[in-house]
């Protein structure tokens, strides 16, 4: 498995200062090198859920739920959470090694009193010590969180320098800027009291259920299970995914549920007040997000010269915590369908997450360096192969009819009540559920040149 080296070096190892008043210190580093970011001090009102939550998504992280055939033996190393800080938001997210699950925890201006000095992202060492220091942190003692610490730099001979070295693997990066276009096309399906989705998912079956898909629902007795597809439900494999809610329940106000239209992906958002935690699901253990190409038509249409407007939207992020696309395109005066397509770019970049709860983007940047990745989005760069050899040729506009010149075969692309399809094995295999082959990406290129 394809591979990027990152060094990350911290400043100081993560910690929970013992005394009066326990402090938590989040060593952070900078993946281009630059002094330690300097976000946040201050006090966190509910000092134990804030712990369980950061906790929540350290697990996410360390959790695998799919392992490929042929790595059984190999062990990758765990990329480290990541924090982002604007608006008055705190928001670590991380993802889990299969990439089939990601986790965010959003601390609301509610959650905490202290003074916003910085905006930015970085990485947070969450080593074994200041793990299991959270599970000690009561409400009774309080607890502190400073987000870096702008005083210390690397030279200094008063501190030791924490350096270590992980391989990320590229289909990570790639899950973690590719879930947020999932997300963006989500819709509510149900919502329930934290109470009713703590009975639910204590009742679900302790044994894998990773080949056989559920569908959950609402119903009048509450929450439940069904094989059979449901309308307003959401379709769940491998429910061990869902138990990573289950310490949390008690204290959250509501559970709401989301799904894309094709239940290729879900999400599940609690909601405690002050606070929320978002967890996302691919449709199957074995489906990271990483491979599913839903920015691909996007990234196509941005091109190579994106123009003024995009270069307009960027402009507009400063770390703004809500990009509504409507309000965006209205105060930039863009078409909306350029705006959502130029943010969802922006995301498959590392440059903006989604917020399901707000319905809106946040600006962030995710702390590795993305220019060393050369292959993220490998059936974009074959469609652009494949028109730079002229391989697409257009036999009809209304309905669309191309051919396309494989390395062996002859393959065709038609549109069939308005969706593309192709003779590809790709789409043979997908029907277009993880995005469009690269067949259907040049012809659809070309029709755009055609028009």
């Amino acid at each position: 498995m394809a591979a990027i080296a990152q060094s990350y070096r911290y400043a100081h190892a993560s910690s929970v200062r013992s005394g009066e008043r326990p402090q938590l210190l989040l060593a952070t580093s900078d993946a281009d090198g630059r002094a330690h970011p300097y976000f946040f001090e201050g006090r966190l009102r509910s000092p134990r859920l804030s712990a369980e939550l950061l906790t929540t998504v350290q697990q996410v992280v360390g959790s695998r739920f799919f392992t490929p055939p042929g790595m059984l033996a190999k062990a990758l190393a765990l990329a480290d959470p990541v924090v982002t800080c604007g608006g008055g938001l705190l928001r670590f997210e991380g993802f889990s090694s299969c990439c089939s699950a990601y986790a965010r925890v959003d601390l609301l201006p509610e959650a905490h009193d202290g003074e916003i000095v910085g905006k930015g992202t970085t990485n947070v060492d969450f080593n074994a010590p200041m793990r299991a220091a959270l599970a000690q942190v009561s409400d009774a003692a309080g607890l502190d969180l400073s987000v870096g610490r702008d005083e210390l730099k690397l030279r200094s001979g008063e501190h030791e320098a924490v350096e270590r070295k992980v391989a990320l693997p590229q289909r990570w990066l790639r899950g973690m800027v590719e879930v947020q276009s999932y997300l963006a096309s989500m819709e509510a399906r149900f919502e329930v009291s934290g109470l009713a989705a703590q009975r639910f998912i204590r009742g679900l079956p302790r044994a894998s259920t990773r080949r056989t898909p559920l569908w959950v629902a609402n119903g009048a007795a509450g929450l439940y299970t069904t094989t059979q597809p449901v309308d307003a439900g959401v379709r769940v494999t491998e429910t061990a995914r869902l138990r990573l809610l289950e310490p949390l329940l008690a204290r959250a106000r509501r559970l709401t549920a989301y799904a894309d239209a094709g239940q290729q992906a879900n999400a599940w958002v609690l909601d405690f007040g002050i606070a929320r935690i978002t967890l996302a699901l691919s449709a199957e253990t074995w489906r990271g997000f990483s491979g599913e190409g839903q920015v691909l038509r996007a990234l196509l249409r941005h091109g190579d010269d994106p123009g003024a407007g995009f270069d307009l939207l960027r402009a507009k992020l400063q770390w703004l915590p809500s990009l509504d696309v409507a309000a965006v395109a209205g105060e930039l005066q863009l078409p909306p369908q350029q705006v959502a397509d130029g943010l969802r770019v922006l995301g498959s970049s590392g440059l903006v997450g989604y917020d399901l709860s707000a319905g809106s983007y946040f600006h962030r940047v995710l702390p590795f360096d993305l220019s060393q990745v050369e292959d993220m989005h490998p059936r974009l760069r074959d469609a652009r192969e494949l028109l730079r050899q002229g391989a697409v040729t257009v036999h009809a506009q209304q309905p669309f009819d191309a051919s396309v010149q494989g390395s062996e075969v002859l393959h065709r692309v038609r549109e069939v009540d308005g969706e593309m399809q192709c003779t590809c094995p790709w789409f043979a295999k997908h029907r277009g559920e993880r995005g469009p082959c690269k067949h259907v990406l040049a012809a659809e290129a070309a029709r755009a040149e055609g028009d």
